[in-house]
Order: structure tokens, then C-alpha cells, then sequence
């Protein structure tokens, strides 16, 4: 892409970097789905329309897009939060400020997109760590399993902001357990082959991300299990495959790629 060009159409294919790109968009989609599905008053369409626009401009590779996202999604929540007198927003912008910052950056990373201006030894050093503190914060924050595994109940809000509590019984809680211990292995499993480069047998970076995959499927399939309100199959399902496919391909592309590169020299 010239550096006068506004945006590059992306190849859509079923190539690993294809559907990386392709999961990335999905993330942003969904994203702005429950931001509209939520929606009840104009200044709520806000967070939908920027949340579709971040994910559009990262697909179509428009200039500055990865750093616009990062900063400027957080930016307007705060602003928004000040202007409206929810200060709660506050917490939720640090939150975006981590999610949609490692969502931005892992993809280009894991490619090694010539903007970012990185060396391949910096780029992977800076991937396995951006990469570790994502799964940390899907693990802990975003997702029910640890509730799930450890006090056999998640909780929701409804439309209102009230705090719904859902008791699992005892097969769902067994399944939040193996979730949990899917996720935590999956993200040592990355941590040592990827950041650490410890040899773990036959294990490689992307199969703590197939681990962790495993994980955020079975969060998706307790919720399915408790018939959740606010759940909607088509934008959960969504989510889970785009979740899935960065959670392995950003790994697979990145060292399987590198490691090829090392044997032919």
C-alpha cells in the first residue's frame, strides 16, 4: 500500500493470514452488535458505531487505524462518561483500552506488518507479551470461568444495570472447571514456548492457543447451557469461532513462520 493510499482492500482467502484478519473484523462486529442490540437512547449508538468503525478501518488497513483504535476508543468513552455523568464508563475504557489494544496490535504483529516498523526478534518479543496479556485478560475478566470453577455461579446485568446471578448446577460447574484448567494451561503452554523458549516435547506456541480455544468454548457453552437473557446463538457463535481463530492463528503464523525461517538459513 503507497503511503498516499486512504485504505488496501484486503485478499479474502483461506490463508492463515486471511482468516486472521477476517477474526479480527469478526471481534469488532460482535462487538458492535451488543452495543446496538443494548442500545436504548441516541447517545448509546455511540459505542456501536465506533466499535464498527475501528473494526472496519484495521480490515481495510487504513493509515494510523491500529493506534486511532487503541486510543481513540477509550478517549471517547472518557468523554462520554464526563459528559453524560457515568463515571462508571471510567472502569469500562481501561477495559476497551486493553482489549481493543491487543486486538489491534496482535494480528499485525503476528504478521509482521512492515508499519510497525520492527525487527523480527522485537516483533515476536513484543507479541508474546501483548499475546500473554490478553489471554490473562480473557481468562480473568472477560470470561465466567473462574466464577464458574470456584463459586458454581456467573453473573449478568440485565438492561438496567442490575446484577443477575445464575447458580450452576453441578455439571456445568465441572464444565467451568475444565474450562478453567484449559485456559490456564493453554497460557502457560504459550508462555514457555513462546516468550520464554523452553522446550515443552512436541509443544508449540499455537497449541496454547488451541488450549485456550477449548477454554472460551466451553465459557460460550455455559452460557448457551443457562439460557442467559441477554444470549443470542448467531453473535455468540460469532464470537467463539473470531475468538478462536486469533487466539491460534496469531501464534501459528508468528513461530511456525519464524521457525521455517531459522531451519532454511
Amino acid at each position: 500500500m503507497s503511503d498516499s493510499a486512504m485504505f488496501k482492500m484486503p485478499t479474502i482467502d483461506l490463508s492463515a493470514q486471511s482468516l486472521l484478519m477476517l477474526a479480527q473484523f469478526g471481534f469488532f462486529s460482535v462487538f458492535a452488535y451488543w452495543g446496538y442490540e443494548s442500545a436504548e437512547t441516541t447517545s448509546d449508538y455511540i459505542f456501536p458505531l465506533i466499535m464498527g468503525g475501528a473494526g472496519l478501518a484495521l480490515f481495510l488497513s487504513v493509515p494510523n487505524a491500529r493506534m486511532g483504535a487503541t486510543l481513540g476508543i477509550p478517549a471517547i468513552m472518557v468523554v462520554w462518561g464526563l459528559a453524560m455523568g457515568e463515571y462508571d464508563i471510567m472502569f469500562w475504557a481501561v477495559f476497551m483500552l486493553i482489549i481493543v489494544g491487543s486486538l489491534a496490535h496482535i494480528p499485525a504483529l503476528a504478521i509482521g506488518d512492515p508499519s510497525l516498523g520492527l525487527d523480527d526478534e522485537s516483533r515476536l518479543r513484543r507479541l508474546g507479551l501483548v499475546y500473554t496479556l490478553f489471554l490473562l485478560f480473557m481468562l480473568f475478566m472477560f470470561s465466567s470461568l473462574g466464577d464458574a470453577a470456584l463459586e458454581g455461579e456467573v453473573t449478568d446485568q440485565d438492561s438496567d444495570g442490575n446484577e443477575i446471578v445464575y447458580t450452576l448446577e453441578s455439571t456445568e460447574q465441572t464444565i467451568g472447571k475444565a474450562g478453567f484448567g484449559l485456559g490456564v494451561v493453554g497460557i502457560l503452554v504459550f508462555l514457555l514456548t513462546a516468550v520464554m523458549g523452553s522446550e515443552l516435547g512436541p509443544a508449540r506456541p499455537w497449541h496454547g492457543g488451541l488450549l485456550f480455544s477449548a477454554a472460551f468454548c466451553l465459557d460460550a457453552y455455559i452460557w448457551i447451557a443457562i439460557d442467559a437473557p441477554g444470549s443470542s446463538p448467531i453473535p455468540d457463535a460469532l464470537m467463539a469461532l473470531s475468538a478462536c481463530g486469533l487466539f491460534i492463528l496469531a501464534p501459528c503464523i508468528a513461530y511456525e513462520r519464524s521457525s521455517d525461517s531459522s531451519e532454511s538459513e
